[in-house]
């Protein structure tokens, strides 16, 4: 049998957004407390996109699952802050793995690659509005809306795909694990400087 207790030390994390620390927390709530931020579901010390995906990870796993996301806070606390590393793509296309290995034959996994691909071809863009934590709610809605959208399908994925609730559970908790694997893999990479040619 699973417990639902949480590993000693930490605290019980609930599903939603919470008033203050009293009422309960979820995981970026207890992120921003680790981090000596104002008590938030939108710390600035993490990217939009991951915070995205935390909240609905969160949300959606049994209780259970979810007091094990704890051990994930501190990985969290500045995570996607590098200026150097575009994380809302990054976290987009995570989703569209998971998404296929639930559903092979969903049509809204590819479709979001191939968006993906074309922006990538396109070249390196400049940071985007939110992406080193400042740019305000607007900016930070940019990222969240689309991270939003992509974990909507891969939840409804998951229940054409008639998972049980453990099944659904090692899915999610594995999108967030990946997520933040793949995040912090893009900004330890060594980042393309362009040399300028010498004409002689």
């Amino acid at each position: 049998m699973t417990s639902t207790r949480p590993p000693d030390g930490l605290p019980v994390l609930d599903a939603g957004a919470h008033r203050d620390a009293e009422a309960g927390s979820c995981l970026m709530e207890y992120v921003s407390v680790l981090a000596g931020e104002r008590f938030t579901d939108r710390p600035r010390c993490t990217h939009p996109a991951l915070a995205a995906v935390a909240w609905q990870v969160n949300d959606a796993v049994s209780s259970a699952a979810r007091q094990q996301l704890a051990t994930r806070a501190v990985t969290l606390i500045g995570l996607g802050r590098g200026a150097d590393v575009e994380v809302r793509p990054i976290v987009l296309e995570t989703i569209a793995r998971a998404g296929l290995a639930v559903d092979p034959g969903n049509r809204f996994f590819p479709r979001l690659q191939r968006r993906l691909a074309r922006r990538a071809e396109s070249g390196p863009r400049r940071p985007g509005r939110g992406e080193d934590g400042r740019g305000g709610r607007m900016a930070t809605l940019l990222h969240v809306g689309p991270v939003n959208h992509a974990c909507a399908h891969l939840l409804v994925a998951a229940r054409v795909a008639d998972l049980d609730t453990e099944a659904r559970d090692r899915m999610l908790v594995a999108l967030l694990d990946d997520t933040i694997a793949a995040v912090r893999a893009a900004e330890h990479r060594p980042v393309a400087v362009r040399v300028p040619v010498a004409v002689v």
